[in-house]
């Protein structure tokens, strides 16, 4: 078997297994959702704590590079490497650079963007050191964690913490405040 086919066979069989994954977590699932990419299997995180929760690593990094694959069997889902330079670690403990597997689908317009930053959560791959981008998420493009936010103030209230100030302080109380479901 070609190693290119290999890894659609795998990344197809992750993208599964983490949906059914998710769906044993009793998270909130969107019905009419379609699947366009693993950032979206019918499932959205609407709380980072269970976006920081269900991910190995959350990560605040600068695309640097980008590699997209041919299509699956001529049309349908492809596969883009992002290179990416991490600037701050949340979550797990990444090299300085790393590589980041998305699969989009033919109208998935969210592509990442070389020369931007994103606050990234990570699954590990079946590869040591391989790297998908966690299903149920999307990036969030983050140009500084000095920016004020305005997202999340809503699921702190139930922990009788304030909003956090800051995309820094948001992401750490994600962490902090994890749900792994």
């Amino acid at each position: 078997m070609k190693k290119k086919t290999k890894v659609w066979l795998l990344a197809g069989a992750a993208l599964l297994l983490a949906g059914a994954g998710i769906g044993a977590a009793d998270v909130v699932l969107e019905p009419g959702l379609a699947p366009t990419s693993s950032a979206d299997v019918g499932y959205r995180s609407h709380d980072d704590r269970e976006l920081a929760g269900h991910s190995d690593e959350l990560l605040w990094a600068q695309i640097t590079g980008r590699e997209e694959h041919e299509r699956l069997f001529g049309s349908g889902p492809v596969r883009v490497e992002y290179t990416a330079r991490v600037r701050r670690a949340f979550k797990g403990t990444p090299p300085a650079t790393v590589v980041v597997n998305v699969v989009y689908g033919d109208a998935d317009a969210s592509r990442m963007a070389t020369g931007r930053s994103y606050v990234i959560a990570i699954s590990g791959g079946l590869e040591p050191g391989e790297r998908w981008m966690s299903a149920g998420s999307l990036p969030v493009e983050t140009a500084s964690l000095d920016t004020p936010d305005a997202q999340q103030g809503e699921h702190n209230t139930a922990l009788g913490q304030p909003a956090p100030v800051t995309q820094a302080e948001r992401w750490t109380r994600a962490v902090t405040n994890t749900i792994d479901g």
